[in-house]
């Protein structure tokens, strides 16, 4: 019967033992050993599994991410393959929660679970994870670090009280400093534990920040990309030697605060004994480094010095430095501190480099907004469409790429090199509402259009017909059409919104007020007056969902709502939109976005200071009357309870506007199962 093997890393050779996997997954494959779906927004170079960590309290349903992942390697498992799940949580909950659900589910339960964890010195690995982050932590997660990095032992314990003292294996790190390095023997002894023959070692190192010493070259590291945006490209490899080199005479220097080190040296010192007892080392083994010890935090606002990052900029050669200069150029407005030094420098080093590409000619009056995910069947058809607009005004087509795994960005980058108004932000990695942040926050133009990547625009005139519009019309704060909504499957087109849909029937202009009777706007048929053109405010949501509803609501806060009626554009509805199961079963989509929905009202109703409040607790009883049918139909309450807990207000008012019809038959009382939902609206 096949396993589940759980690997939790509290090393500092972490980051090399992830990436040694990583690049081992023929091997691991050949021995029968697959790895689990891995979390998202993990970075790719050391990818975890850190979502199936989250905790999730008793008696409550795992979040959508986490319960499609349960069900990907249940499917996994119950194919006979040995899966694979990695982690480096120091938090006792996280690891109680996933033996938990691991011990629930229908189908893994029955699967024999072997825990492996690689120990580390705590505070080697406590410095690590404050020099992952890109920012200083907080107090309040700098506390939560050092309870849980003093307590290691107790998650070594549980493993063992759950699985079984002979399904865990303990592998020791005796690696005396918090930068990632080489260590082959160490991952030997995973591959062994994991029933692998010896790995092929990755060489060279990763291109990650937590394999460089010094604060400098890290935050220099970090200034590779503007926000994340690897457009347009360089050689990083060339880039991150030549930053290991320069570092070399930099030194290191702390970045955790010494007061919490000295804490969890101090506090943690009978916890790291019995570690060290579980791993059969001597007394004083995972000791923390003197230096580490003692010496106090570098300052990580402090300027960097200037020399260090002239010399830096004279090392880079032109094939790095061109492209750099131009990644920095093309989003100048969103530079940070140490971007802007580097920029500096690198332009007293080599004036006379073009550092511009790909840019209209200046002033640009209208951008059109794209995200694509995955998108290679749709993109061009997509751009195609923008490249037809016939406007007497400039437009910029920006296009964000959220690191799609097929050749979409590909796709994406070849178009901007044809033709210099598509501006490429193809993201290097998946974080979590960059894609909207990212895109939004790039543009700055009078007015802005909406097209995802698997939509297209069809009439050459509509973006003239809309800004003339909008001109004309200078109390509209936005405006929208019709579009045509196309069906992969084969069904017959239709129209969204159906002139039914439309409150009062067809009109030149909508209020505010009309939009909390649902999302009337398909996304690629708006045209706004652009709100955000000084950046985005700290309140924005980017995280709701579905977003473009709350964009069009808070530009219609700002104006009226304009209406065209002609159809100019395309809704392609095939089955990997995020709503195609809205449209197949209702009460399915809600049992998994149902949650997330219900946010969103919740936030809209606060956004509006419950201006709108009976409006949103209306499309609110649709999702609480699904978990009212789920827990009739399959007993489980959780989602209804749950939302319950989440959303009082909401849930007031769906118990005040339920009536239950009872039906009675002749002698037999209350006919079980005929509830019946209806709202007095």
């Amino acid at each position: 019967m096949a396993h589940i093997f759980l690997y939790t890393d509290l090393s500092p050779s972490r980051p090399w033992l992830f990436a040694t996997i990583y690049a081992n997954l023929t091997l691991l494959s050949k021995f029968g050993l697959k790895l689990g779906p891995l979390d998202p927004w993990s970075c790719e170079l050391i990818p975890s599994h850190m979502l199936f960590w989250n905790p999730v309290p008793e008696n409550e349903s795992p979040p959508p991410g986490m319960a499609q992942g349960m069900g990907e390697l249940s499917q996994k498992i119950e194919a006979g393959q040995n899966i694979l799940l990695m982690s480096y949580s120091p938090h006792l909950l996280a690891h109680q929660s996933l033996a938990r659900l691991l011990r629930s589910h229908v189908d893994l339960n029955k699967h024999e679970v072997r825990a492996v964890f690689v120990a580390g010195r705590p505070v080697c690995v406590f410095e690590q994870r404050w020099r992952e982050a890109r920012k200083t932590l907080s107090e309040a997660v700098g506390q939560a670090f050092t309870e849980q990095y003093r307590a290691l032992s107790s998650i070594i314990m549980e493993a063992r009280r759950e699985w079984g003292e002979n399904n865990v294996t303990l592998l020791p790190d005796l690696s005396d400093s918090p930068t990632a390095g080489r260590s082959d023997a160490l991952a030997q002894s995973l591959f062994a534990a994991l029933g692998c023959p010896p790995p092929i070692v990755p060489d060279p190192l990763p291109r990650h920040p937590l394999f460089l010493d010094s604060l400098e070259a890290r935050r220099l590291s970090w200034a590779l990309e503007v926000r994340d945006n690897a457009w347009p490209k360089l050689d990083e490899r060339r880039f991150l030697d030549c930053l290991s080199m320069m570092e070399r005479d930099w030194g290191t220097a702390p970045l955790s605060p010494r007061k919490l080190r000295q804490i969890l040296i101090r506090e943690g010192a009978a916890d790291q004994r019995t570690l060290e007892t579980f791993l059969e080392l001597a007394p004083g083994s995972l000791d923390c480094p003197e230096w580490l010890a003692t010496q106090a935090e570098a300052d990580f606002f402090s300027p960097l010095p200037g020399d260090k990052i002239k010399a830096f900029a004279s090392a880079l050669p032109s094939a790095v430095r061109i492209p750099l200069r131009q990644r920095y150029a093309l989003d100048a407005s969103l530079l940070s501190e140490d971007q802007k030094g580097l920029a500096e420098a690198l332009s007293a080093v080599a004036s006379d480099e073009t550092a511009v590409i790909g840019e209209p000619v200046p002033p640009v009056m209208l951008t059109v907004l794209t995200m694509t995910y995955n998108h290679e069947a749709y993109i061009a058809e997509c751009m195609d469409g923008v490249l037809a607009q016939r406007t007497d005004f400039s437009v910029q087509h920006l296009v964000l790429d959220h690191h799609s795994t097929d050749r979409t960005a590909g796709i994406v980058a070849a178009y901007a090199a044809r033709h210099p108004s598509i501006r490429p932000v193809i993201l290097s990695q998946r974080r979590p509402f960059e894609n909207v942040t990212g895109l939004f926050s790039r543009c700055r133009t009078t007015y802005a259009a909406l097209c995802d990547g698997d939509d297209y625009f069809t009439d050459p005139f509509k973006l003239q017909k809309q800004v003339d519009f909008l001109e004309s019309h200078p109390h509209c704060a936005l405006c929208f059409h019709p579009v045509s909504v196309v069906f992969e499957n084969g069904e017959q087109p239709g129209v969204y919104p159906p002139p039914s849909m439309l409150p009062r029937g067809v009109r030149e202009e909508y209020y505010l007020a009309d939009m909390f009777q649902g999302n009337l706007i398909q996304t690629n048929s708006v045209v706004y007056r652009w709100r955000f053109r000084d950046g985005m405010p700290e309140w924005f949501r980017p995280d709701l969902c579905p977003g473009d509803w709350y964009w069009h609501l808070l530009h219609a806060e700002m104006g009226k709502i304009g209406f065209l009626p002609k159809v100019m554009s395309v809704y392609r509805r095939h089955k990997n939109a995020v709503y195609s199961m809205a449209f197949i079963s209702p009460i399915e989509h809600h049992r998994i976005h149902g949650m997330t929905e219900l946010s969103t009202y919740q936030a809209f109703n606060e956004h509006f200071h419950g201006r709108y409040f009976r409006r949103l607790a209306m499309l609110a009883n649709d999702i609480f009357a699904d978990f009212f049918k789920i827990y009739s139909n399959e007993g489980d309450k959780t989602l209804l309870d749950q939302a319950s807990k989440n959303f009082p207000g909401f849930a007031c008012y769906f118990l005040q506007s339920l009536k239950v019809v009872r039906k009675k038959r002749p002698g037999l009382g209350v006919h079980s199962g005929e509830a019946q939902l209806r709202s007095e609206e």
